[in-house]
């Protein structure tokens, strides 16, 4: 590994890498920043038009360009990628297995679980992901004219005020997303940790990392 020597800088002079991430908190469903901005986030279920009439398609390109045209304050449309949920695979697996054996069929049963213990080893290293579809809703809770003259304060109720609004707008942006047919829903504490753990250690599987540890991770503890 090359050393920071030749840049003037020591190894003990690095900052944390945490001291880069601006999260302050998550709570509440919210993410609170380091300047007091906070955010709400909300995760759609994509929708293949591929297969949809040229027509059909068209249609639906411009009901979502009307969604997004009646919006009336700022959001953030995001594609990551999120750990492959297996789960319902996993439980399928050990269903139809368990019908074999009581079919007498042992050796079949036997041959599935091996396979997919072998499938449970390999993903969890490999760490297999999808498209994760995210669209963030920013809110600034403090007077503009408090930003410029002192340091913001985000009391209370500022905090409570926001987060009423920002649950208004999550609303509004989900009703709107569900008449096109894209189920979509508000991302609570846990799953906004795993977001942001996603973004800054993406080769780390979601399931190596315990909800306390990622939050740990992400919010810098001055």
């Amino acid at each position: 590994m090359f050393g920071l020597g030749w840049l003037g800088i020591e190894a003990n002079e690095i900052p944390s890498t945490q001291e880069h991430i601006l999260v302050e908190a998550i709570q509440d469903n919210l993410i609170i920043l380091k300047t007091k901005h906070l955010a709400a986030v909300i995760e759609v279920t994509g929708r293949d038009i591929s297969r949809m009439t040229e027509d059909a398609r068209i249609g639906l390109l411009m009901q979502y360009q009307r969604t997004l045209d009646s919006l009336r304050f700022p959001y953030q449309i995001i594609v990551g990628r999120k750990q492959q949920s297996l789960e319902e695979f996993w439980a399928f697996v050990d269903r139809q297995a368990g019908a074999w054996k009581r079919q007498g069929n042992s050796v079949y049963a036997d041959w599935l679980l091996g396979f997919a213990e072998f499938m449970r080893e390999v993903t969890s290293a490999v760490n297999p992901q999808v498209h994760q579809y995210l669209v963030v809703l920013p809110y600034d809770p403090i007077p503009p004219a408090e930003r410029v003259r002192r340091k913001p304060v985000l009391t209370p109720e500022r905090l409570k005020a926001a987060a009423e609004e920002l649950g208004r707008r999550c609303d509004i942006v989900t009703r709107g997303l569900a008449r096109l047919g894209l189920p979509a829903r508000r991302l609570g504490d846990q799953e906004l940790m795993a977001v942001l753990h996603r973004v800054y250690w993406p080769h780390i599987p979601d399931s190596a990392v315990p909800p306390l540890a990622r939050l740990s991770l992400v919010v810098y503890q001055s």
